[in-house]
C-alpha cells in the first residue's frame, strides 16, 4: 500500500475529555488520504482508552512511558510516512475542508 500524502500528528497529554473531538474532526475531513498519528505523552488519565476506542485503520496510537516535553511532536514526525505533515492540538478541531484546501494549495504552489 502506498503511503498517504498527509500525516497528521496529534500530541496529547491528559486530555481524554478533549482528544476525541480533535480526532473526529480529522476523521470527518473531505480529504481522506491521510494517516493520523496520536502520540500520548504518558497520560495518567484514560486518554489511551479513549483513543483506542475509535475504530479507524488510519489511526496509529503511540504511547510514551514517561512525559518528555516536546518529544511527542518528534515521535509523530519520526513515524510519519506522508509527504506533508500537519499538526493538530488535542484541544482543537478542524473545519471539514481544511485538509482538502491545504492540499490543493500545496499542489498548486508546487506547479508554479
Amino acid at each position: 500500500m502506498d503511503s498517504p500524502p498527509v500525516s497528521i500528528i496529534i500530541p496529547t497529554y491528559n486530555r481524554s475529555d478533549l482528544v476525541e473531538r480533535a480526532i473526529n474532526s480529522v476523521l470527518n475531513q473531505t480529504f481522506e488520504e491521510f494517516e493520523l498519528i496520536v502520540v500520548d505523552d504518558a497520560s495518567d488519565d484514560d486518554t489511551p482508552e479513549t483513543v483506542r476506542a475509535i475504530d479507524d485503520n488510519r489511526i496509529e496510537f503511540i504511547r510514551h512511558k514517561e512525559n518528555k516535553y516536546g518529544k511527542a511532536w518528534n515521535t509523530g514526525i519520526d513515524n510519519a510516512s506522508g509527504d506533508y505533515i500537519a499538526f493538530l492540538d488535542d484541544d482543537d478541531e478542524w473545519h471539514p475542508q481544511k485538509l482538502e484546501e491545504q492540499y490543493k494549495f500545496f499542489l498548486n504552489a508546487a506547479d508554479d
